[in-house]
Parts: structure tokens; sequence; C-alpha cells
């Protein structure tokens, strides 16, 4: 509750009585001419009132400057809050401006740079194909009797007890191991395939299809190559 300092000067002006001096006694015998009652009660009577005026004036002037001071603290904290409400609105609504276009930005440099990514790692297993390739051929002209350690490879991994055993191989490479390893293939029934590209093989039983051609290894090597890539990526 506000203090009103107005009240205090009536409550307190209420409970003031003004004073009566008791009627002095005049000297007999007296050569000078002393105050009397009267001038002493006027006097009296003067002072309590001009006292009287001064605190009202100064009580009231006390009061409205305390007033004065307490609305100042309060418009200035209310002015502050709002300001500062209102400031923080503006600033949200531009950096709303703002980032949703760096948003849209954002988004756009990420579907770029994906795209740019993932059209290099095509190029790059395209590229690594072909090298593949290339390298293959050189090592089936400079090592031929590498079709043969493809074939005694492919026929250690199948089960045992395997019947009617026939390896497919590309038309001229049947030539080259019957000119190499005679003894070594006699037992082997060997099938020229023109399906079957230089540098593999396929070595079919009675119950298994075994596909060890050149196509079917350099994709399970392409796809771990993009498999390393794409965990680069990431």
């Amino acid at each position: 509750m506000t203090r009103n300092p107005n009240n205090k000067w009536r409550l307190n002006s209420q409970l003031a009585r003004r004073h009566r001096f008791a009627p002095l006694q005049a000297p007999e015998h007296s050569d000078t001419q002393e105050p009397g009652w009267d001038d002493y009660q006027q006097a009296y009577d003067k002072g309590y009132e001009e006292g009287l005026t001064n605190g009202h004036r100064e009580g009231l002037e006390s009061g409205k400057e305390e007033g004065r001071r307490a609305g100042h603290a309060a418009g200035f904290n209310q002015g502050k809050a709002a300001g500062e409400l209102a400031g923080k609105t503006d600033i949200d609504q531009q950096l709303n401006e703002v980032l949703t276009p760096l948003s849209a930005l954002k988004s756009l440099l990420e579907e770029g740079y994906n795209q740019q990514i993932n059209e290099q790692q095509s190029l790059i297993l395209d590229l690594v194909r072909r090298v593949s390739q290339q390298v293959i051929r050189c090592e089936l002209t400079l090592q031929p009797q590498q079709i043969l350690a493809l074939i005694e490879e492919t026929l250690a991994a199948l089960p045992d007890n395997q019947g009617n055993i026939a390896i497919h191989l590309e038309p001229s490479a049947v030539k080259q191991l019957q000119n190499l390893a005679a003894d070594k293939v006699a037992d082997w029934h060997l099938v020229a395939d023109a399906d079957i590209s230089a540098g593999g093989c396929r070595i079919v039983t009675e119950h298994t299809d075994a596909d060890a051609s050149v196509e079917t290894r350099l994709n399970a090597c392409m796809d771990q190559v993009q498999a390393k890539l794409a965990q680069a990526h990431d």
C-alpha cells in the first residue's frame, strides 16, 4: 500500500492541540512594561499556524515528490518490459525472415552436393570396373595358367561327393588348358561355352551351379567398393 504523506499530516494535525498558557501576574511595581498574556498567546498561535501551514506544504511537496518517483519507477519498469517484449518479437520475426531462405538454400546445397557425390561415385565405380577388366585381360595374356588356379579354387569350394562335374569355359580357354596341363585336365569334363567371358568359369554338378565368371566376381568386388565409398561419404 502506498503511503500518503497528506493522510499522515492530517492524522498528526488532529492529534495536535494548541497549548494555552496560564495568565501571568504582572508585578505590582515595575518601571518597564512587560509583555502580557495576550502577546504570548498571539505569538504561540502565530507560530502554531505557521508551523501547521509549513508542515502541510512540506508534507504535500514531499508526498508529491515521492509519488512522482514511484510513478516514474513504475512507468520505467513497465516501459522497459514492454520494450523488451516488442524488441524480442521483432528480432524473432526478422530471424524467421532470414532463416527461411537460408533453410531453403541449405536444402538446395545439400541436394546438389549429394547429387555431385553420387555422380562422382558412379564415375569412380565405372573407372575401377574398366581398369579391373583391363588388368584381368593382361594377366590372362601373361599368365594363362591362372584359369587353372581359378578352377581348382572353385572345385575346392564345392560340397563333397559331387558327381558329373562339367566345367564351362570360354572356348579359347579350353584349348589353352589342354595345351598347358593336359594331364591335369584329363579327368575333367571341359565344356566350351561362348557365354563365358575370358578369365571366368562355371562349374555345374548334379546339385550345384557355381558361377565363377569374371562378371560375377567383379560385381562382388564393385559392391564392396561402392559400400566403402558410401561409408566414407556418410
